[in-house]
């Protein structure tokens, strides 16, 4: 289908151009479209977006989740969404623009999400609202997304350094929290966005985290017969006895001189 194309469910070629006429206000003084493209990676796209643009957002990630990352496709977002194909690419640029978008939403919402679970709790059940925090990430239904996005992320540049940051800040919000922040550090360079050099265990606590959501997450993907309270029950009990033990002798010299 070009770009000229109305959707099976999408407005007409006059309404398309109607809208455009419209979202040339939206645009940079370049005369450029303001694409989700244009927020900064670490940021949520969502702020500032159109009702049509968050839409066809949601609309991609159902697609996503249902047909898998090649059936995500302009005409199929825009059978899903109701909007025109030529809309989601005025407002996306291409599939790239779109993923990337997603990418930023979803990974905001589960940062989002976990950190409301980790600071219901008072300074002596952090431990147990950490834990409840990474269990509320390893039961978010953006973990099919992650799915289908991470092969195709692994051999594109672009998809696969947006994740790299959706990482370094999921990283950080859990050294910040097992630091004892109330509230996570304020977004910076990704370069920058790790916890104090003296701190280095602490940090490997929250990389080791983040494994080990994403190997329960997996697991509950694949079984739905799989129950990851216990790991995360025997989780909190090895965090409880062992952290302070850890964090008191800190890692051996050579690793972090490495």
């Amino acid at each position: 289908m070009s770009s000229s194309e109305p959707g099976a469910n999408g407005p007409s070629s006059a309404a398309v151009a109607e809208v455009t006429s419209k979202g040339r206000a939206a645009r940079h003084g370049d005369g450029s479209p303001a694409r989700a493209e244009a927020a900064q990676p670490s940021g949520d796209p969502r702020h500032g977006m159109s009702p049509p643009a968050l839409n066809m957002l949601a609309a991609a990630q159902r697609v996503l989740v249902e047909k898998g990352f090649t059936g995500l496709t302009l005409r199929a977002i825009a059978q899903e969404s109701g909007e025109n194909s030529a809309m989601v690419q005025y407002y996306f640029g291409n599939k790239e623009g779109l993923v990337k978008a997603m990418i930023d939403s979803v990974f905001r919402d589960d940062q989002q999400d976990a950190a409301a679970a980790m600071s219901t709790g008072t300074t002596g059940d952090r431990l147990p609202r950490f834990v409840d925090g990474l269990r509320t990430i390893s039961s978010s239904r953006s973990f099919r997304v992650f799915f289908d996005i991470l092969p195709y992320a692994l051999r594109n540049e672009g998809l696969r350094s947006r994740m790299a940051r959706a990482y370094d800040s999921y990283r950080r919000i859990k050294c910040d929290w097992l630091h004892g922040e109330d509230e996570p550090a304020a977004e910076a360079p990704a370069a920058t966005q790790t916890c104090p050099p003296d701190e280095e265990a602490l940090l490997g606590v929250a990389e080791l985290m983040t494994a080990v959501v994403d190997g329960l997450a997996i697991q509950e993907a694949i079984d739905h017969e799989f129950d990851m309270r216990r790991a995360y029950a025997v989780l909190e009990f090895m965090l409880q006895r062992s952290l302070p033990e850890l964090l008191e002798a800190g890692l051996p010299g050579e690793v972090v001189q490495d």
